[in-house]
């Protein structure tokens, strides 16, 4: 007789279903079903499976029950017919983590992932390779992406290798069963070389004959010795030293001073990017040591441009112990900090009250009077195809154009302009209000279409809280700042801030931002490396004290900055989401509903304004109100409908 293949296959599931029950009572279930996809149902998951009806129904230990129709089923057995993919390489790299002063490979042996890693911080991104281009890797039940997925390897991490729709039965934390993806699982193992660390690294600068520094205005030949202290890389060479700062700077060579280093080739100190120009901060205001480090993380989770990194290290000049610094790039176009393909091209600008630049390479705006100084291009020494006229034409175009209400768009890359607002919010930077260390720089002045980009930032001991010079303000004081309209009486900086934050062009874009940073668990690796730093750190904080008198419990003062930074994390999203459900409330009722669409189609036919909000009409965002915010008035209520 013959036999058609589904009542071939059936009859053949179905006496799988019989063997399995009879003789595999207490063996895990594999059903693989017709498109290839493959269910697991562990033994200790289950308490019974039966066929009926033409269905398979399996039971799990809470009752639930699982059925699905034996004409999809290829199989079921007490064993997996099926090949499963591998992971062939895993990696971290330097490019996609910030702390990582280099590259490093893995060791994968029998499912285990081993690797070391030198830097602050235990979220890391993976770069990594799997046997099959079909096949994907999972965490926690979700989908990574290699080189983009950024989680804690803070404790084992388990990662499964599979292929997508393979699920396997689990007992779920809250004590309900549900599917996870299925595969081959690997534990990744990373050993963090500051854990094993007793100190921070050393910086020995011995000037030639013992000279002190006493000068920001030239440099003393020395010698530098670094010791990285089993987490960074060691050297010694020739470098040059000054002093840096304004208000920092003291000619008294016993003081905490700040230094400015120069190799005469670009070097890699402590394994950062190769560059000649580096700085020591020395974090003189009594309380902030751990400003610049928590700022700088900040302003890297959020994406602001080149971004400083934060190490850590004990200061010694000529024998004579100076505390805790922290050591840092110059701000500049340089490989190690603003890297361009063509500086002849190019500007970097400085808002500073001090306007502490010669003649010829500073002005003053039309618009608010603000003090800029050009840090690049230096025409007396630079090559460069640019003017100074060209240069402030162009800056007094921005300017102008925020004060007249105008689209800043056209001047300032939006992205970059949302993410440097955003980090100077979070940590309520108010060096920008003075101004002082606002940079922001051009990379082709001559190109109409490139744009003013916003960052890098720096000097951020006026922020976390800081208060009236109090040491106790940091991570205490003003935590519930809106931070964009307080009372700041120095300079009119606040006025150009203040009107972006009120654009809302800019407000939809700060939103775009600051919503994966909230949701994608960027807000939470900050917290931790919070406390990751100053454990580290803690050490040297306390041994800083027998050189400068600064007694602040650093472990204490971290333990609060985690609240302050989570609580004024969420101020600015819940402002945000605020602004968010306006947009679409044409009818301007307090809700977003269909008589919006109503009114908007109303207002597109008849030109009548009075009836809706203009502004809140503005759907899509480009300015003007027409026939395609209806669409996407529409494409968001069904958002928040599906939601």
């Amino acid at each position: 007789m013959h036999f058609s293949a589904p009542w071939f296959r059936r009859l053949k599931v179905l006496a799988m279903v019989l063997l399995t029950t009879f003789l595999c009572a207490q063996a895990d279930v594999f059903l693989t079903f017709t498109n290839g996809h493959v269910y697991v149902f562990p033994n200790d998951c289950i308490s019974g499976m039966v066929t009926k009806n033409g269905k398979l129904t399996i039971t799990d230990l809470s009752g639930k029950e699982y059925s699905y129709s034996i004409s999809n089923l290829n199989s079921v057995d007490y064993q997996l017919n099926k090949t499963l993919p591998d992971l062939t390489s895993f990696k971290f790299n330097n490019e996609y983590n910030y702390q990582m002063v280099d590259d490093v490979e893995a060791t994968i042996s029998d499912n285990e992932v081993n690797v070391e890693v030198a830097g602050i911080g235990k979220w890391l991104t993976a770069t990594y390779l799997l046997s099959d281009e079909e096949a994907r890797a999972y965490a926690d039940g979700k989908e990574m992406e290699s080189k983009v997925s950024r989680m804690s390897y803070a404790a084992p991490r388990v990662i499964t290798v599979g292929y997508p729709g393979d699920l396997i039965l689990t007992l779920m934390e809250g004590g309900q069963y549900g599917f996870m993806p299925f595969g081959k699982d690997y534990v990744v193992n990373v050993d963090f070389l500051t854990d094993h660390a007793t100190t921070v690294p050393r910086i020995d600068i011995n000037t030639v004959g013992g000279v002190n520094i006493t000068s920001k205005e030239y440099y003393l030949d020395a010698e530098i010795i670094i010791d990285g202290a089993g987490v960074f890389p060691s050297m010694t060479d020739s470098v040059q030293i000054k002093g840096r700062g304004n208000s920092s700077w003291s000619s008294n060579p016993r003081a905490k001073n700040p230094y400015r280093l120069k190799f005469a080739t670009k070097k890699k100190p402590l394994g950062l990017h190769k560059g000649k120009n580096w700085v020591l901060i020395a974090n003189k205001i009594y309380g902030s040591m751990l400003t610049n480090a928590y700022g700088m993380k900040a302003s890297s989770l959020i994406g602001t441009p080149a971004v400083n990194h934060i190490i850590p290290v004990d200061l010694y000049i000529n024998g004579t112990y100076k505390g805790n610094y922290n050591f840092t790039e110059k701000v500049g176009f340089s490989d190690n900090s603003v890297d361009l393909a063509d500086e002849t091209v190019a500007t970097l600008l400085e808002l500073d009250k001090y306007f502490d630049e010669d003649e010829g390479q500073k002005f003053r705006t039309t618009s608010y009077d603000l003090p800029v100084n050009i840090k690049s291009p230096d025409f007396a020494e630079d090559v460069t195809f640019l003017t100074f006229d060209m240069i402030e034409s162009r800056f007094n175009d921005m300017i102008t154009t925020v004060e007249n209400g105008g689209d800043i768009s056209e001047h300032a890359d939006m992205d970059a302009l949302a993410r440097y607002m955003l980090a100077n919010e979070l940590i309520g930077n108010k060096e920008i209000f003075h101004p002082k260390s606002t940079f922001c720089y051009h990379e082709n002045m001559l190109a109409d279409s490139c744009k003013f980009i916003f960052g890098p930032m720096w000097d951020l001991d006026w922020a976390c809280g800081y208060f009236a010079n109090t040491a106790s303000s940091y991570f205490v004081k003003l935590i519930d700042m809106d931070f964009f309209n307080i009372d700041y009486d120095d300079g009119l900086m606040y006025v150009f801030f203040n009107l972006l934050n009120q654009d809302r062009k800019v407000l939809r874009q700060l939103y775009e931002v600051w919503k994966p940073f909230m949701e994608e668990g960027r807000i939470d690796e900050l917290c931790d490396f919070c406390t990751e730093y100053v454990n580290y750190t803690n050490p040297s904080l306390v041994k800083s004290r027998t050189a400068y008198a600064d007694n602040t419990d650093y472990i204490e003062q971290s333990n609060k900055a985690v609240n302050w930074l989570r609580s004024r994390a969420n101020l600015i999203y819940d402002r945000l989401r605020a602004f968010m459900q306006s947009v679409g409330d044409v009818n301007n009722d307090g809700t977003v509903s269909i008589a919006d669409v109503t009114a908007l189609i109303d207002y597109l036919l008849s030109g009548n304004a009075q009836s809706i909000s203009p502004d809140n009409a503005d759907v899509d965002g480009d300015g003007h109100v027409t026939i395609s915010d209806v669409t996407a008035l529409i494409d968001l209520l069904l958002t928040s409908t599906n939601a």
